[in-house]
Parts: C-alpha cells; structure tokens; sequence
C-alpha cells in the first residue's frame, strides 16, 4: 500500500467549480442527452406507431390524453395488437445499449475533468477507447460487492416479516424498515463513492489493474469519508429536490392536454439529471487532483547525507627503514 494515499481529508472546494467545470464542458452533457434521446426515439417510435393506429380511431383516447384512467389503460393492455407486452424488453436493450456507451464515454469525461482542459474529439474518443474494458472490468467487480448487499435485503426482509407477524402493534416493524433501509442506503452510497473514486484513479495514475485501484479507493475513501460522503450527498440531494418539483408541476400544475409543456419539462429534467451526475464527476476529479497535490505537499523531499570525502590513509612502508648514516 503506497503512504501517500494515508493523507486524510484535505477538505478541497469542489461545489462550485465542479460546477464551472461542467459549464466549460457543456459539450459532453449534450453528447449524452442526444444518445440518450436518440436510443428513446428509436426503441419507443413502433411503440408510438403502434398504440397511434388503436387510440386514433377509439373514442377511450381521451380517458388517457385528458387524464388517466386506470380501466382505460388495463383494456389497452389486454388488447392483443397492444404493444405493452414487448416494451419491458425493448426498454431493457435500450437501456443496456446507453449502460455501455456510459461505459465507453466515462474514460474521455474523467480524462477531460481531471486534466482541467478541453480535448480534442479524437482525444477524448482516445480516453473513452483506452479505459473502456478496464471500466467493464470494473463493473463485474462491482456486481460481486453488490451480492452481499442483495442477501443482506433478503435477510432484512425477512426480519421486517417476522417482526409484523409477531408483533401487535405495526410501529415495531416499520421502524425496522426505516432503520434497515436507511442503513442500506448509506451502504450503497458508500459503494456508489468507492467505485466513483477507483474510476478516477484509473483515469489519473493511468493504471490498468483494477484490484489496485480498488485498493487506493478504498484506502482514500477511508480516511476521507466525511469529505466525499457530503460531496455526493448534497448534489445527489439538489437532484432529488429538482426532480421532486418538476413531478409536482407535471402532476398539479400542466394540463394533460399540454403536450409541449410536458415536454419541455420531462427533458429539462432528464438534462438536469445528467447534469447533476456530471457535476459529481467534476467534483470528484477536481476533489482528487487536489487532494494530489496536497499529498505532494506534505510528503517531505528526500534529501541524501552529505557524504564526507575519502580519506586516503598513508602508505606504509615494505621493507624496514635504512639505518641513519653517521
């Protein structure tokens, strides 16, 4: 284990300047919204075609364009010319298809945010190729540290049921389910920073075994806890509070009928929602680099012995003096 990485909590400022980073760097939120928009419009358009040649020419259409009607929508899905049966699966491909091109795009935006300057297209694309299979080899290691996460929501929700079966009152079991779903929360954060930070190492040390990396994440992310947990946290928690009002104006405030608005607004959230994912990024980056140069400062220089010059000792003689003449 390398000493350097022993230096704890330099407490760097990232909230902002992360975000001017991603500010200089718009192009890449744009990057990924039209990949994400346009895997959307291609995987949801014979979807959309499809319930367009049902609900054009049937007068239940406005049970579901001028509200929702729950009866409306369970007859829809029990037609047999309805596409709802394949969209689950269609959305999954989808969704495996913007997973790897994340995996593919994450190397040029760390190598981007962790340089502090703009790359040309053929070098990021260069950073996104070059780290491409250490991130996928990155992310088997995460599914294993995940299966003891799900074993240990199969055992909480087993004690969660043991406790409402044997209890009288239904406080016992709920308070359980707070405490155990606050604790895996906190866990999967943890998990979530870990592997962020090893993601960045990889990028910054340029270092292709992923065991190692994982190590040094654990090792920073150890001594410097409260640092990152509240980087991540209060971002993450921005995130959820946008996302929170933009479903409370699209439930309380638009009518059905406006289909611009709720447009409009379900992209700007999407955008939002990268944008705050791309902040996290830039912070961690900007958050690891100085904790860098913080470690390089406190490290002292080597500085050799002065080494003290030979000393050629006398010769001595071979033979026995001569006799002093008279």
């Amino acid at each position: 284990m390398r000493k350097d990485f022993l230096v704890t909590d330099p407490r760097p400022k990232t909230f902002l300047p992360g975000a001017a980073l991603v500010w200089r760097r718009q192009r890449i939120l744009w990057l990924i919204f039209a990949v994400n928009l346009l895997l959307a419009h291609f995987f949801t358009h014979p979807a959309r075609e499809r319930l367009g040649g049902i609900l054009n020419h049937s007068l239940a259409s406005s049970e579901l364009v001028h509200g929702f009607n729950l009866s409306a929508f369970a007859s829809l899905a029990a037609n047999p010319e309805a596409p709802l049966t394949g969209l689950s699966s269609s959305y999954l491909f989808s969704a495996l298809l913007f997973t790897i091109f994340m995996w593919f795009a994450t190397g040029g935006i760390l190598a981007s945010y962790y340089s502090g300057q703009r790359l040309r297209a053929g070098d990021f694309f260069e950073a996104c190729g070059h780290h491409f299979w250490r991130f996928v080899r990155l992310t088997i290691y995460l599914l294993i540290v995940l299966i003891p996460v799900v074993i240990l929501c199969v055992i909480a929700g087993r004690i969660y049921q043991r406790i409402d079966a044997q209890s009288i009152s239904p406080m016992p079991a709920v308070h359980f389910f707070e405490a155990a779903a606050a604790a895996i929360l906190l866990l999967l954060i943890t998990i979530r920073i870990w592997f962020d930070m090893a993601q960045v190492i990889a990028v910054a040390d340029d270092e292709y075994r992923m065991h190692r990396v994982l190590r040094r994440g654990a090792v920073v992310l150890s001594h410097n806890f409260g640092s990152l947990l509240w980087l991540y946290f209060r971002l993450s928690l921005i995130a959820w509070i946008v996302f929170w009002l933009g479903l409370h104006i699209w439930m309380d405030h638009l009518r059905p009928e406006s289909t611009v608005a709720v447009l409009l607004l379900s992209q700007f959230l999407i955008i939002f929602w990268l944008a705050c994912r791309l902040w996290q990024r830039a912070s961690e980056c900007i958050w690891y680099r100085d904790y860098q140069r913080a470690v390089a400062a406190a490290v002292p220089a080597y500085e050799p012995p002065p080494v003290a010059p030979a000393i050629t000792p006398p010769l001595e003689p071979e033979g026995p003096l001569p006799a002093p003449s008279a």
